[in-house]
């Protein structure tokens, strides 16, 4: 059932920037939308209503979100746009600071109010509503049922599906438990209902997402009654149409030995780990409040790599944290090389306020952050080059999503080895014409990190 429908039929344009979190918020945000009347058109300067899905995990993150939202509010002044929505992390983390700054925004939505937004929306088109903030869950009122997760509309043939809210580990460089909150795990039944409708709708590949995968289920009581990430694994391998199930971002300290031995015997489990580890000095480690050091990983890794031996690793590091070396950075050189990551991404340090590690200062510029970074990312570089060499002549089952958005004369298309969105990807020749999905492809050219391939035939259906 929906509210009164929103003056005039309303046309919308929403912008989501961020992480895949916020991507999916913004799909819970669009059919909250679309219950409620509203229509969407992709240019700002067509639509009625102007949204952006913020973010602010770090400073860049902040001012990107603000002179977007500036670069909007133009539309807002002099354009078709009668009401200009902020909503997301940034609402959250800052509230009514936002106000002064950003006169010409109408209503200002944190994340824990998202999924009222359409509601909200609707009743300030309706009442001509002054500036308004909402950082707090909007209530639902009759009428309303809670979101389901058949509410969710397929935009590919792979999807995020988000596993949990918020984070309860206590990274001390890290604003995320301030803006989401402590972990709040979903039910595992709905996480499970919400992939089948997906994968009814052609998503072939489900990426859970979390800001901490690993810690599923942690904070839903004692063992044994809580639910478990292993436990989830094989659910969801239960839906039939899904063929491939993706794990991204596993912490470290909580990748467990019962999903671990879950990935070895599953044919629809990637083998793929995305393992952040940030760093291996010991006392870099101890000061960002992560808890494990290089011994563990380098055990971490063998016990994944023995169950798998074909898996991928991803990581992600930082350097320039407050009182970083230069020999901490040859250690983490040292390691990288070792180890040999198949995709690798490198952060400078951002020092953000209401995080512990605020208070440390900076120990190293900003130009040395950004040589550091370099020398790592000079590193991988070799590294991928050389482990895609050994894809050369293999064929592999790829999952093609479409025309590449900066290449028309290929298509787009990625193995069991490689993310969306964050990793390379399979160049596929662009008059082989074919609808999204599974194929069977052998890898004809290799590069530092893409590869390019030609099709064999179309996986056959489950």
């Amino acid at each position: 059932m929906t509210t009164q429908p929103p003056r005039d039929d309303a046309t919308v344009c929403l912008i989501s920037l961020g992480c895949p979190k916020n991507q999916v918020d913004s799909e819970i945000l669009s059919a909250g939308l679309l219950e409620e009347g509203f229509s969407f058109v992709p240019d700002p300067a067509q639509a009625d209503v102007i949204i952006l899905n913020t973010c602010s995990f770090i400073r860049e993150a902040v001012q990107e979100s603000l002179e977007v939202l500036e670069q909007l509010a133009v539309y807002r002044r002099e354009g078709k746009c009668r009401c200009l929505l902020a909503v997301g992390c940034l609402v959250q983390r800052y509230g009514r600071e936002l106000g002064r700054r950003l006169a010409d925004v109408d209503l200002f939505v944190g994340t824990e109010a998202i999924e009222g937004a359409g509601r909200i929306l609707a009743r300030h088109l309706r009442g001509h509503g002054e500036q308004t903030f909402f950082q707090s869950p909007f209530p639902s009122g009759p009428g309303h049922a809670a979101p389901l997760p058949e509410r969710r509309t397929a935009l590919a043939p792979w999807a995020y599906v988000k596993i949990a809210e918020g984070c309860s580990n206590a990274c001390s460089y890290c604003t995320i438990p301030g803006i989401r909150g402590p972990l709040k795990s979903r039910p595992p039944g709905e996480i499970v209902r919400e992939a089948a409708h997906l994968a009814r709708q052609g998503v072939r590949e489900i990426n859970l997402i979390a800001q901490d995968v690993t810690a599923y289920g942690q904070d839903q009581g004692p063992k044994p009654s809580r639910p478990l990430l292993a436990d989830l694994l094989s659910r969801l391998e239960q839906v039939e149409e899904v063929r491939w199930i993706r794990l991204l971002y596993c912490h470290p300290a909580h990748l467990d030995p019962a999903s671990i031995s879950r990935m070895g015997e599953s044919e629809k489990i990637c083998p793929y780990v995305d393992l952040p580890i940030q760093h291996v000095s010991p006392s870099v480690l101890k000061a960002m409040g992560r808890p494990y050091d290089e011994g563990r990983l380098r055990r971490l890794i063998d016990r994944i790599r023995a169950v798998r031996p074909d898996v991928a690793l991803r990581t992600t590091l930082m350097v320039g944290f407050p009182g970083e070396t230069e020999r901490d950075v040859e250690q983490l050189l040292s390691f990288v090389g070792e180890i040999r990551f198949h995709h690798l991404g490198v952060f400078c340090y951002s020092r953000e306020e209401g995080t512990p590690a605020f208070a440390k200062g900076e120990s190293v510029s900003e130009a040395e952050k950004r040589r550091r970074r370099d020398a790592v990312m000079e590193l991988q570089a070799e590294i991928s080059e050389t482990l895609l060499k050994g894809f050369l002549g293999t064929c592999q089952e790829v999952l093609v999503e479409g025309p590449h958005e900066e290449d028309p004369r290929y298509w787009k298309a990625r193995t069991r080895y490689q993310a969306p969105e964050v990793d390379g990807c399979v160049f596929l020749p662009g008059d082989d014409r074919r609808e999204p999905g599974l194929a069977m492809a052998r890898i004809v050219r290799t590069g530092t990190y893409d590869l390019t391939a030609e099709i064999l035939r179309d996986t056959p259906p489950a």
